[in-house]
């Protein structure tokens, strides 16, 4: 099993920190820039929500986030990698941003706070083994009509053999493995939420959801 642990992960990202953002530009060409602005529309964020980006790495989403939110908002970015938060304190630094709050932690180990207005997870959890239960915690913090959007990698059914293993030797320098294939984070947030949106891309090979927080028997009457 190719699995990576919490400490293979970390130990990985802190390596290639200093390099992922050059390594997304090739990603970008194919249009995920594209899909992370029309993931944080779908999330219907506010200017002054509180919002939290799961497994934030160098903060590819700030500026996306920071343009919904507006200087009243805040945001946590939450990240196993010191170094890759150290990018996306730079990164706010650059964009000038003072309400963003850098957490380093296992994701498996975050506290969400109470009420959050949105909660988002970009080419992240599915290299979480216990995404489900961590999914589920967000969205039982959101506010009744809070959002969580994800926005990742899934195995295409439909992808010829050998086209899968390019698409597996492109993405190995992050960690991806056959082992992830059967990962399927937004099954999981189906579960915990109302689906609004959901989209695949490069005909199956990656996926964005929305969904929104189920509203309780009490929350109802």
């Amino acid at each position: 099993m190719n699995v990576l642990s919490s400490a293979e992960t970390r130990k990985l990202y802190n390596r290639i920190a200093g390099v992922y953002d050059l390594c997304l530009k090739a990603f970008n060409a194919v249009g995920t820039n594209r899909w992370r602005s029309q993931l944080v529309a779908n999330l219907q964020i506010e200017p002054g929500d509180h919002v939290v980006d799961l497994c934030a790495g160098t903060g590819a989403n700030l500026p996306y986030l920071a343009e919904k939110l507006g200087a009243e908002g805040k945001l946590i970015l939450l990240d196993l990698s010191e170094g890759m938060l150290t990018k996306a304190k730079e990164r706010a630094e650059r964009l000038g941003l003072t309400n963003v709050e850098i957490v380093q932690m296992d994701v498996n180990e975050f506290q969400f706070p109470p009420k959050v207005d949105a909660i988002i997870s970009t080419f992240g959890l599915e290299m979480v083994p216990a995404y489900p239960a961590i999914i589920e915690r967000a969205v039982a913090s959101l506010r009744p009509d809070g959002r969580i959007g994800l926005l990742g990698l899934k195995h295409p059914e439909n992808w010829p053999l050998w086209v899968l293993r390019i698409g597996i030797l492109v993405t190995k320098p992050f960690g991806v493995s056959r082992d992830y294939e059967d990962f399927k984070p937004w099954v999981a947030a189906r579960n915990a939420a109302n689906q609004v949106w959901f989209e695949e891309h490069l005909a199956g090979a990656a996926y964005s959801f929305v969904g929104q927080r189920k509203a309780a028997l009490s929350e109802k009457q």
